[in-house]
């Protein structure tokens, strides 16, 4: 009995250092292989991460192909993309605007500086120096309302999509913004007429809708013809309030039409001897019908005017 107690402890040792040796390598072989697979699960990771590090402001392309990736992170890379797409578009704009500003800030400040060289060449009479005092003064009011034009989108693209609204009445603000905009038709020998059989009120802000009607109804002295009219209607469409400046202007084109919202675009470049046709009004115009929740549509031919519609929920 003493001789088989012996060796069942010297077996059961045996197991237990057997047992022991076992569990170590398995520990080990678990641990060295968890390692692996951590590290081959992370290496699409790993190849996104230096993707999106390679990212820099002169190229947004993300150099890593889907197919490199596991389908865990093809939602990432599809968010990354669009991203990168609207950054990219984004400093694009940017750039754009800068070299339109400056564009348009050239040929005013070159006028400005050659009549001031002029005037300096040699001692005039003080009639002379008056006119060219005036000149002067009317290219700064020209810089002054490209100025204030920039510092409006500028101020737009800065705040909050969200804007303070109140109950508003249509008819009474359209009145009033023709009242603004008549002694300008008049010196143009143009007429100005408001339709609004009923009463329209709408829940919007007033200040960007009177922005909107104004610039609207400059556009439509501006490229109106002698004698000619500006007809400005407001109705109840239902769900939505109708605001529909007419003219007899010189009209557009359809490939006008597609652009005349776009950031410094001009229809007609001749018209920029005025020094208010910078290409921003009507940029400024649908930015503010979109921060209303409203729409703007325009129809218009060669020759035969054209018609701004602005429709506001009510």
């Amino acid at each position: 009995i003493a001789e088989e107690l012996r060796r069942t402890e010297r077996d059961r040792r045996g197991l237990r250092a057997w047992l022991g040796v076992v569990g170590a390598v398995t520990f080990a072989v678990l641990i060295f292989g968890g390692l692996l697979l951590v590290r081959r699960g992370l290496k699409p990771l790993d190849t996104l991460s230096e993707a999106v590090g390679k990212v820099s402001e002169k190229d947004f392309r993300l150099a890593v192909e889907p197919r490199e990736l596991s389908e865990e992170l093809l939602p990432i890379h599809h968010r990354l993309t669009d991203t990168l797409a609207l950054l990219r578009r984004a400093f694009e704009h940017d750039k754009q605007a800068v070299a339109d500003i400056s564009h348009e800030l050239r040929t005013p400040v070159a006028a400005l500086l050659a009549t001031l060289d002029v005037s300096l060449r040699k001692p005039r009479e003080s009639e002379q120096y008056r006119q060219t005092i005036v000149e002067c003064r009317a290219i700064t009011k020209q810089l002054q309302g490209l100025v204030e034009r920039v510092m409006t989108l500028a101020s737009l693209d800065a705040t909050p999509a969200v804007t303070s609204t109140s109950d508003v009445d249509a008819v009474e603000l359209v009145q009033g913004c023709a009242t603004v905009i008549r002694p300008l038709a008049e010196s143009h020998g143009l007429t100005v007429t408001v339709d609004a059989p009923h009463p329209v009120t709408v829940k919007t802000d007033a200040d960007k809708l009177r922005e909107v009607m104004l610039n609207l109804l400059h556009n439509a002295v501006e490229y109106n013809r002698p004698g000619g009219r500006v007809d400005i209607v407001v109705s109840n469409g239902g769900p939505t309030a109708v605001l529909a400046v007419k003219d007899t202007g010189i009209g557009m084109s359809d490939d006008v039409k597609h652009r005349i919202f776009d950031r410094f675009f001009r229809a007609d470049p001749s018209r920029t001897a005025t020094g208010i046709h910078a290409g921003l009004g009507l940029a400024i115009v649908k930015e503010c019908v979109d921060r209303l929740g409203g729409t703007i549509s325009v129809e218009s031919r060669p020759g035969q005017g054209s018609e701004f519609r602005v429709e506001l929920p009510v």
